[in-house]
């Protein structure tokens, strides 16, 4: 294939008619290649070949790849690259500047310039990166430190106003019913007549409703505390004496007497649904509720 070319070479009329791309193009017609075959060999677009074989240097982007697509079609089409390459432009070789020596560095000062304003965009992007990073802590951790401190607020109002527990207790002292003594049930007999068996009817009745009193009185007493629910609602009631802690949800018309003995916390988590019963007489609990939660004690 090469002895072909060389002989095309010595049978053209002038050199000058003799070119790189028509050797290219005889020596691809030659082989019966479609440049559209070589092209997908060569994995480059046809018309950079057909360029190539027009001996159209101006669109490609310097001499060195046009030599380079050059020698690959050869390699392609197995002839010798020589008398092709010999055709075309040589490249211009690199020249060194005066003032630089043989161990001068590689680097001008363009690249060097280049290279500070590469480095210096990393830096920025760092910068970004790390005040993303603060606000997403600030977001995560900033909310829990106010929840906290309003949870604590919230506990110190609690605990530093029992007054509304007082109060109900004294209520409860001043309106309980007063036990009848023994000297007024003996007393009441003696004004009666001891003969007639109707008078002694008479004076045993009165002994009924204090006989049924008592029952009623010590009921009361033993329910110091009643919580009833006029809806759903969370109560936790915890004996300060050491007395265990009762949690109960309790459903509308529930109640839920405190077992034990006072003192007592209370938390109410549905206050506008609960109604709270010291000794019989209602509390309120408006002044100890927060957020619709009730905290309150009971001594």
């Amino acid at each position: 294939m090469s002895e072909m070319l060389e002989t095309e070479m010595m049978d053209a009329g002038s050199p000058a008619a003799v070119t790189a791309g028509s050797l290219l193009r005889d020596a691809r017609q030659a082989a019966g290649v479609h440049i559209a075959a070589l092209a997908v060999a060569l994995k480059v677009s046809a018309p950079k070949l057909e360029a190539l074989e027009a001996d159209r240097h101006e669109v490609f982007p310097d001499v060195v790849f046009v030599r380079a697509l050059a020698s690959s079609v050869c390699r392609t089409l197995n002839i010798d690259p020589a008398p092709v390459l010999a055709l075309l432009p040589q490249g211009a070789a690199p020249r060194l500047t005066a003032d630089r020596g043989i161990n001068a560095s590689y680097k001008d000062s363009t690249t060097r310039a280049s290279s500070g304003a590469g480095a210096a965009v990393p830096r920025s992007v760092v910068a970004v990166v790390l005040v993303l990073l603060l606000g997403a802590l600030a977001m995560v951790f900033v909310p829990k430190a106010l929840d906290n401190s309003s949870a604590t607020t919230e506990a110190v109002s609690s605990s530093s106003a029992p007054g509304s527990v007082a109060e109900p207790v004294s209520h409860g002292a001043s309106t309980a019913a007063p036990l009848p003594s023994p000297e007024a049930d003996r007393s009441a007999p003696a004004a009666v007549p001891a003969p007639a068996p109707a008078a002694a009817v008479a004076a045993a009745s009165p002994a009924a409703p204090a006989s049924q009193a008592a029952p009623n009185t010590a009921a009361v007493a033993s329910e110091v505390l009643v919580i009833a629910a006029k809806a759903t609602s969370w109560v936790q009631v915890r004996s300060l004496g050491g007395g265990g802690t009762t949690q109960k949800t309790l459903n509308a018309g529930d109640r839920l007497v405190a077992p034990g003995s006072p003192p007592w916390a209370v938390v109410i988590g549905k206050a506008d649904a609960t109604t709270v019963l010291v000794r019989g007489q209602p509390l309120d609990i408006a002044s100890s509720t927060r957020e619709n939660v009730a905290r309150f004690e009971v001594k």
